[in-house]
C-alpha cells in the first residue's frame, strides 16, 4: 500500500468523463488510444477490476471525493454535511487545495467546493447559437417560445449546427491545473476532471487518427440524433461515433501525460466516473444503468507503493479518497465507506441511482457487483438481472431465474435499508438557465 508520508507528498486525483476502462490501451483495447497513460500505468499500479457506484457523474462523485453513496443522506442533488471531500480533511491538515473541472453538476451550488482554496468550475463562452436559445429562454414565452426552441433543436439535429462547448478543453484545463500548481506552497491536493470524452465528440483534427476525420458539425449532429433515436443509427454511424470518442480519449491522453510530466513528489490516481455504453445493450452514454461498458472503469495509483505492478482485486471508487488520505497520514470520517485499494478484495461494490435524485427510496436501480457476478436489481422496471461475469463478460444471459441469488438480494436489501434511514427532506438545487442550458448540450437535460 501507499505509505504515509511524513514530508506532506503533493497529492493528485485526475478524473475523466465517461472513460470505460477497455478502450485504454492498458487494460488490453487494441487501439493505440492512451499511450502516455500507458506509460506511465508500466511503473505504476493499475488495478483491472475497478467499478464505479453509479453510472453518471451526478451519483457517482459523492464517493470519489467522499467515500459515501449518491443514493445515501437523501440522495445526489448535492452534497450533504455527512458527506465529508477530502479537500476538506486536507485543507486542515494544512494542504493547499485546488479543484478544476468544467461539468456542471460538479460546481458550487451542488456542494462541490467545500475545502478548496482554489476551486474552477468555469464553462466556456457559449457561441452565438447559444447566446440565441439563452435569450429565447429568459425573454420569450408561449408559443413563440416553443417554435423557436423546436428549430434550435432540429437544426443540430439535421444540420449539426453546434451548440457550444459548455466544458473547457482538455488543453486549457491542464494550464490551469500547472498554474495553480507552480503558484502555491507544497504540499497541495488538485483534483482535476477531464470533459472531453463526453458528448458531443469534436476532437481536434490532429487526434482523429482512427477512420477517416470528422468535422466537428458531424460529431454534434450524430450526438443529437444517438439521443433521440440510437436505434436510427447505421453501422457506419456507430464507427464514426466510436472513432470520435476514440479521438477524444487520445487527445485527453496527451494533456493527462502532459499534466503527470510537471508533477514532482506527487502521488496521483487516474479514474473516471462512469464509463460509456455503444448499443452493447441496446443504447447510447450512460443511461442510467449498470452493465460493464457503463461501471468499470481505469483506475491507476502513482506513489510511494510497496510495489509496482497489476491488482486483479475487486475495488470501488469510494476507495480512492481513503487511499490518497492514508497516503497523506490523515484520519477518515466515520461516515467514509471505503477501504485502501491496497488492502485486498472487497466482498462487493453497490451501486445505486433513482429518479428525482435518489430521494425516493422505493424507486431505485441497485447493482451489487461481486468479483465474478452483477446483480441489477431494479423497482422502477420491476425487473432482477444476474451475470455469471467469469462466463458471460458481455451480460448477455441473465441467470437470476436459475441460480440461487440470495446473497446478492439480501446484500440490496440491506442498502436500501440504508437508504431510507439515511433520508432527509432536502431543499433541491435551484437550476437558473445558464445552468439548464449547460446541461442539455451535454445531453442531461430536455
Amino acid at each position: 500500500m501507499i505509505k504515509p508520508n511524513s514530508n506532506g507528498v503533493n497529492l493528485a486525483l485526475i478524473t475523466v468523463d465517461s472513460l470505460r476502462a477497455d478502450h485504454v490501451g492498458c487494460y488490453g483495447y487494441d487501439r493505440e488510444t492512451t499511450p502516455n497513460i500507458d506509460r506511465l500505468a508500466a511503473d505504476a499500479d493499475i488495478f483491472t477490476n475497478a467499478v464505479a457506484h453509479a453510472c453518471a457523474t451526478r451519483p457517482s462523485f459523492p464517493s470519489i471525493l467522499t467515500s459515501t453513496h449518491g443514493m445515501l443522506y437523501g440522495g445526489f442533488d448535492h452534497l450533504s454535511e455527512e458527506q465529508v471531500p477530502i479537500s476538506v480533511l486536507l485543507s486542515e491538515d494544512g494542504y493547499a487545495t485546488g479543484g478544476f473541472h468544467s461539468n456542471p453538476y460538479l460546481s458550487e451550488q451542488f456542494g462541490y467546493a467545500r475545502g478548496f482554496d482554489t476551486y474552477s468550475d468555469q464553462e466556456e463562452d457559449p457561441n452565438f447559437t447559444s447566446q440565441i436559445r439563452r435569450y429565447v429562454a429568459n425573454n420569450v414565452s408561449g408559443p413563440v417560445h416553443d417554435i423557436l426552441s423546436w428549430i434550435h433543436d432540429k437544426a443540430e439535429e439535421h444540420g449539426g449546427v453546434d451548440v457550444g462547448a459548455y466544458y473547457e478543453n482538455a488543453t486549457d484545463l491542464t494550464d490551469q491545473v500547472i498554474q495553480w500548481t507552480e503558484s502555491v506552497e507544497e504540499p497541495w491536493f488538485v483534483w482535476a476532471h477531464y470533459m472531453d470524452p463526453h458528448h458531443p465528440y469534436v476532437p481536434p483534427d490532429e487526434y482523429q487518427l482512427f477512420g477517416q476525420t470528422h468535422s466537428r458539425r458531424r460529431g454534434v449532429k450524430l450526438r443529437q440524433q444517438v439521443l433521440e433515436d440510437p436505434d436510427s443509427l447505421s453501422e457506419r454511424d456507430w464507427s464514426d461515433l466510436t472513432d470520435l470518442y476514440d479521438a477524444e480519449i487520445r487527445y485527453t491522453d496527451a494533456e493527462i501525460g502532459r499534466l503527470v510530466e510537471h508533477f514532482t513528489d506527487t502521488t496521483w490516481i487516474l479514474t473516471a466516473d462512469h464509463g460509456e455504453e455503444f448499443y452493447e445493450h441496446g443504447n447510447f452514454g450512460h443511461k442510467n444503468r449498470f452493465y460493464e461498458e457503463h461501471v468499470h472503469v481505469p483506475l491507476i495509483v502513482d506513489g510511494d507503493a510497496a510495489g509496482f505492478g497489476q491488482h486483479d482485486h475487486l475495488v470501488g471508487l469510494n476507495d480512492v479518497p481513503v487511499t490518497l488520505l492514508d497516503a497523506a497520514d490523515v484520519s477518515t470520517p466515520d461516515t467514509y465507506r471505503g477501504r485502501n485499494l491496497f488492502d485486498g478484495d472487497r466482498e462487493a461494490v453497490i451501486g445505486g441511482w433513482g429518479p428525482e435524485t435518489g430521494s425516493d427510496p422505493d424507486r431505485v436501480r441497485l447493482m451489487h457487483r461481486t468479483p465474478d457476478r452483477k446483480f441489477i436489481y431494479d423497482t422502477i422496471d420491476s425487473t432482477e438481472e444476474l451475470y455469471d461475469l467469469s462466463t458471460d463478460p458481455e451480460e448477455r444471459e441473465n441467470v437470476f431465474a436459475d441460480v440461487d441469488a440470495s446473497n446478492h438480494i439480501d446484500a440490496v436489501e440491506t442498502f436500501e435499508e440504508e437508504i431510507r434511514e439515511t433520508a432527509r427532506t432536502t431543499n433541491a438545487v435551484e437550476i437558473d438557465e445558464d445552468l439548464q442550458e449547460q446541461l442539455r448540450n451535454l445531453g442531461y437535460k430536455e
